[in-house]
């Protein structure tokens, strides 16, 4: 076997699937995003601009990696120097994997803030994702230096503060929103129905991502050819869509509530008498015969009747008494 083949072997064939895996989700990425806006009009100017940014970044990430490999194994075809060295636009696959990472979990991290206002939370979400999102940064101009693909162990610091500085903040965010809406279930089936299907949502989201930068981190440091490269260049577009998912779900969510948590009709004394106070149940009582049940209905639950005055969450259902807000 030729060196030619060994190099392309170790480094360019674990980085063409990888490059596969990006393309595909990014076709789920487009979808989301269409969805988004043909579903969520009336979202406020800044949410609809965060998600334009998201979109463009994952765009850019794309062509650069299409680009990098197109350029290596079709345009320098049968030119073993350019299988042994990465290029600007290999660079700036780790660079944008660790800009759009932050860009999620900053949101989410705004999110827990409204939430919460668990200051704490929000600070350790907040510095595990720049350790993470600058560590990235710092690994693009690390290849750089490095150039050689052979040679990419020693970024051995850098690339580990950046994979488990995010795996770390993923499962900071996981554990604190399932911690969240476990808290304030309401003992209603069908309300508790809702709330199990966003716990599913975050723990989806949030476990992918984590599992994904944990198996990058370890293919790395296991072995110096580039199997690492399968998990790496999927990362940006899972940080994408798990973002776009979380929101596109609140069309379904808010359907769901709308139908099963509103009620009109007699009140039951037992099961009223058992609702804590404060909780939404509780509240209701003031509007005689009728219930109302505010939710959230992406990714928490208003269930403990919490104001949440950020507009972006809103929507109203005509010709309901249920008004479901959008986490």
């Amino acid at each position: 076997m030729s060196s030619a083949v060994q190099i392309a072997e170790a480094a360019e064939g674990p980085a063409l699937i990888g490059v596969f895996l990006n393309i595909m989700l990014f076709g789920a990425m487009i979808t989301q995003t269409f969805f988004y806006f043909t579903s969520f009009r009336t979202d406020p100017a800044w949410m609809k601009v965060y998600v334009s940014i998201l979109f463009v970044a994952d765009g850019l990430n794309a062509a650069f990696n299409m680009a990098w490999i197109y350029g290596v194994l079709i345009n320098n075809f049968g030119n073993e120097e350019a299988l042994e060295v990465a290029n600007w636009l290999f660079q700036t696959e780790e660079a944008m994997t660790g800009v759009i990472s932050m860009q999620v979990q900053f949101f989410y991290a705004w999110r827990l803030h409204k939430l919460t206002g668990n200051k704490f939370i929000v600070f350790a979400v907040v510095a595990s994702s720049l350790v993470g999102g600058l560590s990235g940064i710092g690994t693009a101009i690390g290849v750089g230096m490095v150039k050689e693909f052979a040679k990419l162990q020693q970024l051995k610091v850098v690339v580990s503060l950046w994979l488990i500085g995010s795996a770390v903040c993923d499962v900071i965010i996981t554990v604190a929103l399932t911690w969240h809406l476990r808290r304030h279930r309401t003992g209603f089936s069908r309300t508790d129905t809702v709330i199990n299907r966003i716990t599913q949502l975050i723990v989806s989201n949030g476990l992918l991502t984590a599992i994904f930068a944990v198996a990058d981190i370890i293919a790395f440091l296991a072995t110096s050819k580039s199997y690492h490269l399968i998990f790496n260049f999927p990362l940006s577009k899972l940080y994408g869509n798990s973002a776009m998912s979380s929101l596109n779900a609140r069309h379904i969510l808010i359907n769901n509530s709308s139908k099963s948590v509103s009620y009109q009709g007699d009140v039951n004394p037992a099961r009223v008498g058992n609702a804590a106070p404060g909780s939404a149940v509780s509240k209701g009582l003031g509007l005689g015969t009728q219930i109302m049940v505010n939710v959230e209905t992406h990714e928490m639950a208003d269930v403990v009747g919490k104001p949440i005055g950020d507009v972006e969450w809103q929507k109203s259902s005509a010709g309901s008494d249920t008004k479901a807000m959008a986490l």
